[in-house]
């Protein structure tokens, strides 16, 4: 039996109007136990790794094809319309999801001002050599968990150096090497020393929030929080109040309760969305792709 056109634009309508509006009151359920937990605590400050921003793009633009038809009736050419889509299956097992699952909550105690989510100078000197659109998305249609949520450095801004090629500069990745390298810090110095030189970038943004008296560095780098892990019982980490923790972990602490981004399919869409449709592998695509196919 062929579906009913009308019944089919009924039921989009439907969802783009009310199903945000549900969404949202079951996220104020999920976070119930953790907004009464934060009324009792002090000002909990969370310096957010770029690794979470990246995850938090959980729906990206595709291309929905609608078939070949003939162009004056000759020639044939590929048809379609663009769609908002979820990244990830519903029932995706993989230790990235079940993290996912839980920046919802957390960004919705930001929104209502109840936790403070912060980037550092050297986090936002990351984004000026990778793509922009890996932190917000490369599509107009792409919607991340974390949007709106407003996120102050809290030691400011740096900037690379940049020239014409013939300048011979380092590139902005290695300018980064060298000037946190010569910041000299002590602690990140024990920190390196502890958990190597390929963590060295990690160990910073650790040591921005040990130095800054935030309650965590949020990260989803799995490697870098099991390094941590296994080196807690010695110094300098022993010593540390400032931790490192995933979105699961810092959720379960608040008993914030996990929602499937598929949930936020519809937030902030005037447009078509298709949730029957998941990118290939539960993975966004890489820039490149992007720009070849849109």
């Amino acid at each position: 039996m062929w579906p009913n056109p009308y019944l089919s634009r009924l039921k989009q309508r439907l969802l783009h109007r009310f199903l945000p509006s549900v969404v949202d009151w079951l996220t104020w359920l999920a976070t119930f136990e953790a907004r009464r937990r934060l009324k009792k605590m002090p000002r909990i400050r969370l310096l957010v790794d770029n690794s979470v921003l990246a995850h938090a793009v959980t729906h990206e633009t595709a291309t929905i094809s609608t078939g070949v038809e003939l162009w004056g009736g000759v020639v044939p050419f590929d048809t379609g319309y663009s769609a908002r889509i979820p990244v990830h299956l519903v029932d995706d097992a993989t230790e990235t999801y079940k993290n996912i699952c839980f920046i919802p909550g957390i960004a919705y105690l930001a929104r209502k001002g109840l936790i403070d989510l912060c980037q550092s100078a050297e986090l936002r000197a990351e984004t000026y050599y990778q793509p922009v659109g890996r932190f917000k998305g490369y599509g107009y249609l792409d919607y991340s968990l974390l949007s709106g949520v407003h996120m102050d450095s809290v030691d400011g801004t740096v900037f690379p150096t940049l020239g014409p090629r013939w300048m011979g500069l380092p590139s902005a990745k290695e300018q980064q090497g060298r000037r946190i390298s010569g910041y000299g810090d002590p602690l990140h110095v024990s920190l390196v020393a502890e958990l190597g030189s390929k963590h060295s970038q990690d160990a910073w943004h650790l040591c921005t929030a040990e130095n800054k008296n935030l309650y965590a560095f949020l990260t989803t780098d799995f490697k870098f929080r099991r390094q941590v892990r296994a080196r807690s019982r010695r110094e300098p980490l022993i010593s540390m109040n400032a931790r490192v923790l995933t979105p699961k972990e810092f959720g379960e602490e608040l008993s914030i309760a996990p929602l499937p981004p598929i949930f936020f399919s519809y937030h902030n869409a005037s447009f078509f969305v298709r949730t029957d449709v998941t990118m290939p592998n539960g993975r966004r695509r890489p820039v490149t792709a992007y720009r070849s196919r849109e």
